[in-house]
């Protein structure tokens, strides 16, 4: 499987705030990598079996209504889990809780309606589309759900309850707003703008990569023949 390059926004920039400042995975007590678990094998396969009869250009249009799910998930768990953090924080300061919770209020009410409306055409973009019927879309999205939902639970999230780091958490919520509320538009751009600035960073980063390139000096050239 491959992914659009529209995927590849910094989320881990959005998400992370100073009250959530640790995560730590359940312990690996194998030296060789875990396998794939079984959620995340059983939507792979569904998708496979989707897209495999797919031209290039079809399971590109299938990649960026996929990934803007992703988006609007990734979103509702930061949402989710700045919402775990402000109660853990009100609950181990009191003297915040009242600054906190109606700062959260104001984030809710910036980010909730166009999570809405992203997600209300994200759903008209399924129904539109005539690549494949949109139940089986539905199918392996919600497969897809399941799979991120089972790695998520076995994230052990600790939110540190510092008067520091809960100050932090509300400072960062301007920077959180803002970025989710940018990336929830990009939801909204037709297939056809996302598709043309796609095109656009591929040539980009090609010309990037031909400069540097063309910049290393003989002598490295030759040493690394």
């Amino acid at each position: 499987m491959r992914s659009s390059p529209f995927l590849f926004f910094v989320l881990f920039a959005v998400f992370c705030t100073p009250a959530m400042a640790q995560e730590k995975s359940a312990p690996n007590k194998g030296v060789k990598k875990p396998p794939v678990s079984a959620p995340v094998q059983k939507w792979m396969d569904a998708e496979n079996e989707m897209i495999d009869p797919l031209t290039k250009e079809q399971k590109e249009s299938v990649f960026i209504l996929r990934n803007k799910q992703s988006y609007i998930r990734a979103i509702g768990v930061a949402k989710r889990d700045i919402g775990n953090a402000v109660k853990s924080c009100s609950s181990k300061n009191p003297d915040m809780k009242k600054d906190m919770n109606d700062r959260f209020a104001q984030w809710k009410n910036a980010v909730d309606p166009i999570i809405k409306t992203a997600q209300k055409q994200l759903d008209a973009d399924i129904d539109a589309q005539k690549i494949v019927k949109p139940s089986d879309f539905r199918s392996v999205m919600s497969l897809n759900d399941k799979a991120f939902e089972y790695d998520d639970k076995k994230i052990e999230k600790i939110v540190v309850t510092t008067k520091e780091a809960c100050q932090g958490l509300v400072d960062s919520m301007n920077d959180t707003e803002d970025n989710m509320v940018q990336l929830l538009r990009q939801t909204l751009l037709p297939e056809s703008v996302i598709k043309t600035r796609d095109k656009l960073n591929e040539k980009e980063q090609a010309k990037t990569e031909k400069k540097n390139v063309e910049t290393v000096p003989a002598s490295d050239k030759k040493a690394a023949e």
